[in-house]
C-alpha cells in the first residue's frame, strides 16, 4: 500500500464520524396507495438531535395518493454512525378515496405490513421527543385539514378538520430523530373517515318522535 493512501486510512479512522442516523433510502409497501417524489438528500447538519426549530436535514415525498383507507408503510434505510440526526418531512397527500377524512395519524416502528413492530419508549427513534421543538403542522396555509396536533414520542394524531374525497393537502411538516444503531425503520401512516352516522341511534330518535307525533281520531 503507498504510503499516501495509508495516511488516507488512519485519517479516516481518526476523524469523527459526522453522518450520524443518515437516512439513505427508501421502500414503501402497501395495496391501496403510491408514493412519488421522494428526495432523499445527504443532511445538511448531522448529529443535531433536539436542536430546536425546523431542521435543515429534510426528506420530501411530495406526493402519496391514497386509493382507499388503510395504513401505508414506509421504509426507510439507515447508515448508523455514532449519533442521531433530526429530520424534518415534508409531504403532500392526495385524498384519491372520494371519502372524507376526519383525521390523519402516523407511528413509528420496524418492519412492513403484518410484521410491523411499534418503536419502544426510550430507543431513540422518536417525534423529536422528548422536547417537542421543532415543526409539527398540518393544516397547510392555515386553510385546513387539521388545525390540532397531538404529539408523542412515537404517535401523531392530526385532526380538527376535514380533508376532503379528491383534495389534495400540502404540505404536511413533521421531525424524525433517527438514532445510530439501526440500519431502517418505518413510518406508518394511516388516514381516518369521517365517521358515519350511528344507524342504530337514528333509530331510536326516529321511533321516539314518532310516539310523540299525535294521533288522528277518525268520526
Amino acid at each position: 500500500m503507498r504510503c499516501y493512501a495509508l495516511l488516507t486510512v488512519i485519517a479516516a479512522a481518526l476523524t469523527p464520524v459526522a453522518n450520524a442516523g443518515q437516512i439513505t433510502g427508501f421502500t414503501w409497501t402497501s395495496g391501496i396507495a403510491s408514493v412519488a417524489g421522494v428526495i432523499i438528500s445527504p443532511p445538511m447538519d448531522p448529529n443535531n438531535d433536539n436542536v430546536a426549530g425546523p431542521s435543515p436535514n429534510e426528506i420530501r415525498i411530495l406526493q402519496k395518493d391514497y386509493t382507499g383507507i388503510g395504513p401505508i408503510d414506509i421504509e426507510f434505510t439507515v447508515i448508523p454512525s455514532g449519533g442521531v440526526t433530526e429530520y424534518s418531512f415534508i409531504e403532500g397527500v392526495q385524498n384519491s378515496t372520494g371519502i372524507d377524512w376526519a383525521s390523519y395519524c402516523m407511528q413509528l416502528g420496524f418492519g412492513t405490513g403484518t410484521d410491523f413492530v411499534p418503536s419502544a419508549a426510550g430507543d431513540g427513534l422518536d417525534f423529536d421527543a422528548p422536547d417537542y421543538d421543532s415543526p409539527f403542522a398540518f393544516d397547510p396555509s392555515g386553510g385546513g385539514p387539521f388545525p390540532t396536533v397531538v404529539v408523542t414520542e412515537d404517535l401523531v394524531a392530526a385532526s380538527g378538520g376535514i380533508q376532503g374525497g379528491f383534495e389534495y393537502a400540502e404540505p404536511f411538516v413533521f421531525t424524525i430523530d433517527v438514532p445510530d444503531g439501526i440500519t431502517s425503520f418505518t413510518l406508518r401512516q394511516l388516514p381516518k373517515a369521517v365517521p358515519e352516522p350511528n344507524t342504530a341511534l337514528l333509530g331510536a330518535v326516529a321511533a321516539l318522535l314518532a310516539r310523540r307525533r299525535p294521533h288522528r281520531h277518525q268520526s
